[in-house]
């Protein structure tokens, strides 16, 4: 397991809960075959993914891989040049091409979102309170003193001292840390099902990513939404998820408990992901650098990571594989480990 954090031993009872999760509940989200394209050029390829309540899901790869399309595309925030197919159902309800009204009524309500970036996600002209009462206004119907009272509630619930004077401050008054707090207290207060945090502690340095990534693990218990996790970190995303999907040019790749991954890898891809990580302790490993570089985009007759593939055969660069099971929710999209020929 990837041990990138320091915490004591409480925080470390909380992070290793995600090895319990109760499978039966039932799905928040269902995404079935979701492509994108720009300007006629494909960059999600027919994306299958549930989200059950309460479940804690980790989206990981490269930059470009397709992780922040596939929820920018389910709650319809692209750009009006890409051209989104496919399902995103929340309670049978399509979400994918959904009017712009019906929409306003999910984003910050039901299903909420953090950015990496909260200094330019929050607007710094406005109070932090105001922001916050705004989103209890449009989405709870909460105005004046109730309105406050309930920003204060949220500020308090994640973690920022003197939560009261500090309805006031302006974002360029708060830390990176603090402006990312902030955010997720705006994100709660539609009291969402599903919070889908895109790369929440990129920005921030390494002691504060660890107190973020623990507020974001114990709210996701106390309140019992359910929680995507996107980034490039599997350090990050293994502290808190339950389950990881693996994306590589545009598709899943590979998806599985977070410690079946972790530790049985199948896909080579993933396999190579995990060795070019450094180790947090122990002696010091030569590295596994991954040759190439992701493809542009557009639809590669075979396996997209082929070129860059060790256990590539022929029959890889011309045969695009479906995805395929390995064990109880363990599934890989490749050809050699159907065969049992990927080491």
């Amino acid at each position: 397991m990837l041990n990138a954090f320091s915490t004591n031993s409480a925080d470390a009872a909380l992070f290793a809960s995600q090895d319990v999760v109760d499978h039966r509940k039932r799905p928040v989200l269902t995404v079935n075959d979701l492509t994108v394209s720009f300007s006629g050029v494909p960059v999600l390829h027919g994306v299958d993914l549930t989200v059950d309540k309460g479940e804690a899901i980790g989206i990981v790869g490269e930059s470009g891989c397709g992780k922040s399309v596939t929820w920018r595309a389910v709650l319809g925030l692209l750009p009006k040049s890409a051209e989104v197919k496919g399902e995103a159902r929340l309670d049978g309800f399509n979400l994918a091409g959904a009017s712009q009204s019906s929409l306003d009524k999910v984003r910050g309500g039901r299903i909420a979102m953090i950015f990496q970036d909260p200094a330019s996600a929050l607007n710094p002209v406005h109070r932090v309170g105001a922001q916050i009462t705004e989103a209890l206004r449009l989405h709870r119907g909460l105005t004046g003193a109730a309105a406050r009272a309930e920003a204060q509630r949220l500020l308090d619930l994640v973690g920022i001292p003197d939560a009261t004077s500090r309805l006031n401050a302006y974002p360029h008054e708060l830390s990176g840390g603090q402006n990312q707090r902030v955010m997720i207290a705006i994100a709660l207060a539609g009291e969402p099902e599903l919070l889908v945090a895109d790369e929440p502690t990129t920005a921030l340095d390494a002691t504060v990513q660890a107190q973020i990534l623990l507020l974001l693990k114990t709210i996701q218990r106390d309140t019992g939404m359910a929680l995507v996790m996107i980034s490039h970190d599997l350090a990050a995303v293994a502290a808190i998820c339950d389950r990881v999907c693996v994306m590589y040019a545009g598709r899943i790749i590979e998806a599985a408990p977070t410690h079946t991954l972790l530790n049985r890898p199948e896909h080579p891809y993933t396999r190579d992901l995990i060795g070019a990580i450094p180790p947090s302790d122990g002696p010091r490993v030569r590295l596994t650098a991954i040759p190439g570089a992701p493809p542009h985009g557009g639809v590669s007759a075979g396996c997209a990571y082929a070129p860059r593939c060790r256990s590539a055969d022929a029959a890889c660069g011309m045969t695009r594989p479906d995805m395929r099971t390995i064990s109880a929710r363990h599934v890989v999209r490749c050809l050699r480990v159907a065969e049992g020929m990927c080491q």
